[in-house]
């Protein structure tokens, strides 16, 4: 069977520098590549997880960055009054994951993580129960958090059962990468499910549906803000293992994947004429 496979890049806010096209001296230059190299530099919370061994497990990405810097993550755990500080951890790196972990207890957590070139991010929250959901052992997810801006649904309520098989592969594959689990969002996968459907009924297999809408256009139709976002599609993969492996044999739509920086996924399946799959990734 043949099968294919297209990926559009993460969509998000930008913004964009125009420097002069002939640098008044070499320091311009130099100036301007430092500047371009500083804007690179960012920090990634993930949110908390339950690991096999009953851990919570926060993890932190550094990517971009040409120096050193030390990067502190903290988990913190929501309570009445100021939030509680539970555990933290540093090291001093240029880019990498950095982790702490500490014993489960339930509660609502988040992430944090700084460095000390004043980069800095937050995580969601995320309500952990200590049940340990994840078979191979590289990170567990607890009960659904939501971010800012879409919706949430639990996975087990929102899609088929094929559909949801792709979201636990891929929250393994992002576990192993260090990432935080994505939520399945009943917006997103409306989004994913239509464009699967369209193009199964009417034959064609690409970002752009043939009335000329792209992917974002779709998830916004479906009501869900988001500051970043991404698409992968596939034709002709039978299961939800064989298309996720695709997927991750892909640079780019493995990049997608494993782009720590989305909280929300939705996933949609359509038998007729392929299999279609379409994944659409979101930070809300």
């Amino acid at each position: 069977m043949r099968t294919t496979a297209l990926t559009i890049l993460g969509l998000g806010s930008a913004v964009a520098i125009v420097m002069p096209a002939v640098p008044a001296n070499a320091a311009t230059t130099q100036a301007a590549a430092q500047a371009a190299t500083q804007a690179r530099c960012r920090v990634v919370a993930a949110k908390p997880q339950v690991t096999q061994s009953r851990q919570i497990r926060a993890v932190a990405t550094r990517t971009g960055c040409a120096e050193r810097a030390r990067v502190r993550v903290r988990i913190v755990r929501v309570l009445p009054g100021p939030d509680r500080i539970v555990k933290s951890g540093s090291t001093i790196v240029r880019n990498g994951r950095i982790a702490t972990s500490l014993s489960c207890v339930p509660g609502t957590f988040f992430t944090t993580v700084a460095d000390t070139h004043g980069h800095i991010s937050k995580s969601t929250k995320v309500r952990l129960t200590c049940a340990t959901t994840d078979p191979d052992g590289s990170g567990g997810t607890g009960s659904g958090g939501s971010s800012s801006g879409g919706s949430s649904s639990g996975g087990s309520s929102v899609g088929t059962e094929l559909e949801n098989e792709v979201v636990r592969l891929t929250n393994a594959e992002r576990a192993k990468a260090g990432c935080g689990a994505l939520t399945h969002d009943a917006k997103l996968r409306a989004a994913a499910f239509g464009h699967s459907a369209d193009m199964s009924a009417k034959g064609y297999f690409s970002h752009t549906s043939q009335d000329g809408r792209s992917f974002s256009d779709r998830i916004k139709a479906t009501g869900f803000s988001f500051t970043a976002a991404a698409e992968n599609i596939a034709k002709g993969y039978p299961t939800a293992a064989a298309v996720v492996k695709g997927w991750m044999d892909s640079p780019g739509h493995r990049q997608n994947m494993l782009n720590c920086a989305y909280t929300h996924i939705g996933v949609g399946h359509a038998a007729a004429g392929g299999p279609y799959w379409t994944q659409d990734f979101a930070r809300g």
